[in-house]
C-alpha cells in the first residue's frame, strides 16, 4: 500500500538535507546540493513488511479526526 507524489522540495528541507549530507561525507555543501534533485517522489503510507505498522506522512496523507 503506497500513496506518492511527485514534487519539489521545500528550501528549508533542502538545506538541512543538503548540510547533513555534507556533514555525514564530509564533503562541500555544493557537492550535496548537486546530487539532491530538484522533484523528489513523496511517499504518504508505507507498511513495514512482515505485518508492521502503517506509516503516514502528516502533509501527504489527510486523516480521520479520530486517527
Amino acid at each position: 500500500m503506497a500513496l506518492k507524489l511527485m514534487s519539489s522540495i521545500d528550501g528549508a528541507v533542502r538545506k538541512v538535507l543538503v548540510s547533513g549530507l555534507a556533514t555525514q561525507f564530509d564533503v562541500l555543501s555544493w557537492v550535496t546540493k548537486k546530487i539532491i534533485p530538484e522533484v523528489i517522489k513523496q511517499w504518504g503510507k508505507l507498511h513495514r513488511l512482515e505485518g508492521g505498522d502503517i506509516m503516514h506522512a502528516h502533509k501527504i496523507v489527510s486523516q480521520c479526526r479520530d486517527g
